[in-house]
């Protein structure tokens, strides 16, 4: 048989390409045919044979009603549920406005469907902190005191003799200073370490590095430590015992103190009345930690209470103790009594966390990005005109803001809140 290609057929025309390049094309035009086929089949069938959208699925086992009553709408009803217990913090970290990065942190959507009051996504509301003009960013909101005039003293006596499960005992009485125990948890005091670990710096003192304070301190203003929801409790807790608004309070200090650290005597009222934040009213100290040796709060000018030497408190795990920074009777003004140091620790570390709490709110100013919250301020007038142009017609003098103290006490809210609004139009005078 002659080697080669077999003859063929007669009349067959010779093809201009190869068998095998005919071949490759084929499966290339069948493949992109069924490729075509599925792409447009499921669209064909869908306008062939209509059918219902599925319901959105209920995550967690949540019912309808329970999703309705987390959207706005019912949130912001009057008899609607409470807003979510981490709302406060939330808008403070921006959730209200973006989603966050992370697992721990809730989307925009859900913090717009449980937080509607707070974001300010209600009608007629405002929310939490509105926006204000650049020059405004120093202005005094609410111009009622958080403890007037002849307050403080009832204070401290409410919370003896309402939160017994903190078995609250006076190691003083003039002034006042409030001992507490079991206040914060194991776990509570761990997350403030926890989150503080990497962003401690050295501690400041008068606004600068100084040899009286040798310690660590972290300031709890960025979000993955007060919005974490241990810290939050912990902060809402101390509103709730102090009967003063959130915003009132400063952002958490927490302080780390190894062996050999200190801060030496000082006070704590380093604001300026007529800041709009006004004064440090009062101190609200935690302990994080048990220290096997030193470490204590020590009152140099308040005896003890077994009447042997000054006032001397040991650092242990879960105890707070509470103290003010001004007088009852004259609350705008410091009362130099409570000077206080923190003493060497002498063996292991310290751990603490510091909350000052002002007469008026600290952090609207503060996140508006306002100057006069992060300074030292003094005297009864402004002593820069920068910090004048800051406050002029946005906070009341000190004359009207102690005066309004003095009488507010006696006021009811209605009154209280018609007065605010009368100094917004301008009507400072007349309290």
């Amino acid at each position: 048989m002659p080697k080669g290609n077999p003859k063929k057929p007669p009349g067959s025309k010779k093809s201009a390409l190869p068998p095998k390049l005919l071949s490759s094309w084929g499966f290339v035009i069948f493949g992109a045919c069924g490729v075509a086929l599925a792409i447009v089949m499921p669209h064909l069938l869908k306008y062939l044979f209509p059918h219902p959208e599925p319901k959105p699925r209920v995550d967690n086992g949540a019912t309808q009603q329970q999703q309705q009553q987390s959207s706005p709408k019912a949130v912001c009803a009057e008899d609607g549920p409470p807003e979510h217990e981490m709302c406060l913090a939330w808008h403070k970290a921006g959730y209200c406005r973006a989603q966050r990065r992370g697992v721990s942190f809730p989307s925009a959507q859900q913090v717009q469907e449980q937080c509607a009051r707070t974001c300010g996504l209600c009608p007629n509301t405002k929310g939490r902190n509105p926006p204000k003009p650049r020059e405004d960013r120093c202005s005094r909101d609410n111009t009622t005191a958080a403890v007037p005039e002849g307050e403080l003293n009832r204070l401290f006596e409410r919370i003896k003799a309402e939160y017994p499960e903190y078995e609250p005992t006076f190691l003083s009485t003039s002034p006042y200073v409030l001992h507490l125990k079991n206040f914060i948890s194991a776990e509570e005091a761990a997350a403030f370490q926890s989150t503080c670990k990497e962003s401690f710096e050295r501690s400041l003192a008068g606004d600068q590095l100084n040899p009286v304070r040798t310690s660590f301190q972290c300031w709890c203003n960025f979000g993955d430590c007060f919005a974490n929801p241990l810290v939050h409790r912990v902060t809402r807790r101390i509103n709730n015992l102090t009967n003063t608004p959130y915003d009132n309070g400063e952002d958490l200090q927490v302080v780390r103190y190894e062996p050999g650290q200190f801060y030496r005597v000082h006070h704590d009222q380093n604001t300026a009345v007529w800041a709009p934040q006004g004064p440090r009213v009062l101190t609200f100290f935690m302990y994080l930690n048990d220290v096997p040796s030193g470490g204590e709060t020590a009152f140099p000018q308040i005896p003890s209470p077994s009447g042997k030497g000054h006032l001397i408190v040991q650092p242990r795990l879960g105890h707070a103790i509470l103290w003010p920074s001004v007088f009852d009777e004259r609350p705008m003004e410091a009362d130099e009594r409570t000077n206080h140091e923190a003493m060497p620790v002498h063996e292991g570390v310290k751990f603490g966390a510091n909350m000052w709490i002002h007469q008026f709110s600290f952090k609207t100013p503060s996140e508006r990005g306002c100057e006069l919250t992060y300074v030292n301020t003094v005297g009864r007038q402004p002593q820069t005109r920068e910090h004048e142009a800051l406050v002029a017609g946005r906070v009341p003098t000190y004359e009207e803001t102690v005066r309004a103290a003095s009488q507010s006490k006696s006021l009811d809210p209605d009154t209280l809140a018609r007065l605010d609004a009368k100094f917004k139009r301008g009507g400072r005078d007349q309290v």
